[in-house]
């Protein structure tokens, strides 16, 4: 355990890097904070004491006493507390905020290169879970926990030192028997919270991966009634997670309370331990009440402690799991060079071979050649690697053995982005993006002008749909959802035409298309792509057979 807490606290010191200042800052203006707080009960306490004590005293005394000086000492402590409570929670949020955004784009950046490859088997909720929730609870790592240990700890201190003053070592020692007796019962909600903690995150993870996968299906959901089906499954399981939550949050409360008592206790404790010294008169009342109320004041400051240490297991298991996604090995790149690809008409392929980890070749030793106006046609059954052949010459996956080549550079040889510059994808399930119809076109081609745009959709036989529909400024929905399926394939391919990549790779392209549209843009594709090398998968064989090459993949056996 020691162990683990170790590396837990490394890691995220490594992602708090450069934010020492801050957060240093901020301990320090929390600590003012409570210290304020604390000294403006304890000096409250004796300011009406003694001045009572003043009153009651016959003549000289109660003349001699100074009221302005402990009022003004009061007003100061009442401002300053204000005022750094505001400026504390100003900067350590500016500075977890700054953390927080940095690990969210290292983390992004991370899942990227890593699916498809060795994060696929995970779903898009369960990286979801990772991107939102677990950076969520490191989010409180430092604002609910690091900070709030800290400046009770210094609180503590300066507590032990007032007693130690003022009462002497027996005040003390009960306030240190005090503090290690807390410190045990947080300890103990730490370890009895660690299981059910790793219960609700595995809970909510698999919650979070269903819903998104129902989410993506809603058409289908709502089309074979499949909501009170999902709604009858996911009714005990929301309860089991209540009943969870509840569970944690009566210890956490329970713990909460503990603590609180015995803050007051401490307080009584304290208070009658200076009795005797108050009758021999080596301490005044007031000050005895001052340093009471002190202790009393101190358990604001425990307030935040129990949820502090029950939720330092969750940040624990969030910073195994990430720090687990970040560390995953990179597959090796298909391109990894620093050559860029100079168009030069013709795409060659020779011994290509690739196969799934644990799994029989889709292909081996593949070879042929495409050259620019002799576009080339990939049939085959399902299954047979015509996709996968699509992403390999793309250079999404890396090909087990064998050589791609084109504009005079090997794959392997090019830089990733050049090489990928010189090629435009449309696979075979289109990625259509939340937005306006205008912003998919430019994923594209982001400088390209309303003009362009136009041009592109009038290629792909869309332009009127979308003319009537409202323009380039129609909100096309999740996932292109106020799209048909043909009309979705069609945008797809306008984005295509729009990169003007010297490499066009299609899959499936007329799916779902009448056939009177998928000649139009056959002839289409004939035409605008005349001067470009053309890879083209598709299962159907009219459209296969109008292209002069043709390349039969066969599954595996």
């Amino acid at each position: 355990m020691t162990d683990s807490r170790a590396t837990t606290g490394a890691w995220l010191r490594r992602q708090f890097q450069g934010q020492g200042r801050r957060l240093t800052r901020a301990v320090l203006l929390a600590t003012v904070t409570a210290l304020a707080a604390m000294a403006l009960l304890g000096l409250s306490g004796w300011f009406i004491s003694a001045a009572a004590l003043a009153g009651l005293a016959a003549g000289g005394p109660a003349v001699a006493f100074n009221l302005l000086a402990p009022s003004a000492g009061i007003r100061a402590l009442a401002v300053g507390r204000t005022v750094s409570r505001y400026f504390e929670r100003l900067v350590s949020h500016d500075a977890t905020f700054h953390v927080m955004q940095r690990l969210r784009t290292r983390l992004f950046a991370a899942i990227l290169p890593r699916v498809p490859g060795p994060l696929s088997s995970l779903s898009g909720g369960h990286l979801l879970e990772r991107l939102l929730g677990d950076v969520e609870r490191l989010e409180n790592a430092w604002l609910g926990q690091a900070q709030p240990t800290l400046v009770a700890a210094v609180t503590a201190l300066a507590l032990l030192l007032a007693a130690l003053a003022v009462a002497g070592a027996g005040a003390a020692a009960l306030l240190l028997a005090g503090f290690l007796v807390m410190a045990v019962l947080l300890r103990g909600l730490a370890n009895a919270s660690a299981e059910p903690l790793a219960q609700r995150a595995a809970w909510r993870e698999r919650l979070r991966g269903d819903l998104v996968q129902a989410l993506n299906g809603l058409p289908d959901v709502l089309a074979y009634g499949l909501r009170p089906t999902l709604l009858a499954g996911w009714r005990p399981r929301l309860a089991a997670l209540a009943g969870l939550e509840h569970r944690l949050a009566w210890r956490q409360a329970l713990t909460q309370s503990l603590i609180q008592s015995l803050m007051q206790a401490l307080s009584v404790g304290v208070l009658l331990l200076l009795i005797g010294a108050v009758g021999d008169g080596t301490v005044s009342a007031p000050l005895a009440l001052g340093l009471m109320l002190m202790v009393l004041a101190a358990a604001e400051v425990t307030l935040p402690l129990a949820a502090a240490w029950q939720g330092w297991p969750d940040t624990r298991t969030a910073v195994t799991r990430l720090d687990a996604l970040m560390s995953t090995p990179l597959p090796r790149a298909a391109a990894e060079g620093h050559a860029e690809p100079v168009a030069d008409g013709r795409l060659t392929v020779r011994d290509l071979s690739f196969a799934w980890p644990g799994q029989a070749p889709l292909f081996a030793r593949l070879s042929f050649h495409v050259e620019a106006g002799s576009p080339l046609a990939v049939v085959g059954p399902s299954g047979a690697g015509k996709s996968t052949l699509l992403h390999c010459l793309m250079g999404l996956q890396r090909a087990d053995s064998g050589e791609i080549r084109f504009g005079g550079v090997a794959q392997g040889q090019a830089d990733a982005d050049a090489w990928r510059r010189s090629f435009a994808l449309m696979l075979q399930q289109q990625q259509l993006f939340t937005g306006s119809l205008r912003d998919n076109l430019r994923l594209a081609r982001p400088d390209a002008d309303d003009d362009r745009l136009w041009l592109a959709l009038e290629q792909a036989r869309l332009a009127d749909t979308v003319r009537r529909r409202g323009g380039l400024d129609l909100w096309i929905g999740p996932a292109g959802l106020h799209l048909s399926g043909g009309q979705g394939r069609r945008l797809a391919l306008a984005r295509v035409l729009l990169r003007d990549s010297p490499v066009v790779l299609l899959d499936e392209p007329f799916t779902g298309l009448e056939p009177a549209t998928a000649d139009a843009l056959f002839e289409t594709l004939q035409r605008e792509l005349a001067e470009r090398v053309l890879v083209m998968v598709t299962h159907d064989p009219r459209q296969a057979e109008r292209l002069p090459e043709t390349l039969t993949l066969t599954p595996a056996p």
